[in-house]
């Protein structure tokens, strides 16, 4: 069994599709672990009191590229199918 949870023989067997999926599904675990080790660390300085004035969220610390705030702009180019 490798890291993404399939045998190497089971892998050469997945067609294109079913290999991205299997990449996503990986992905999305590594993620999930991530943004559990993030939350842990939010409620620890959170609840520390001294360290920070006012709380600080999960995306305070670490924030996904699926997490960041676009511009306005990018968004409405975005609408209109540029990607700039």
């Amino acid at each position: 069994m490798g890291r993404l949870g399939i045998a190497p023989s089971e892998a050469k067997t997945l067609t294109l599709e079913q290999l991205e999926a299997v990449f996503r599904h990986a992905l999305e675990r590594e993620k999930d672990e991530w943004r559990r080790q993030r939350w842990l660390a939010a409620v620890l300085v959170n609840i520390s009191g001294k360290s920070v004035k006012k709380a600080i969220l999960e995306t305070d610390l670490l924030a996904f590229e699926d997490e960041k705030k676009e511009s306005s702009l990018r968004a409405l180019l975005r609408s209109y199918g540029r990607n700039q």
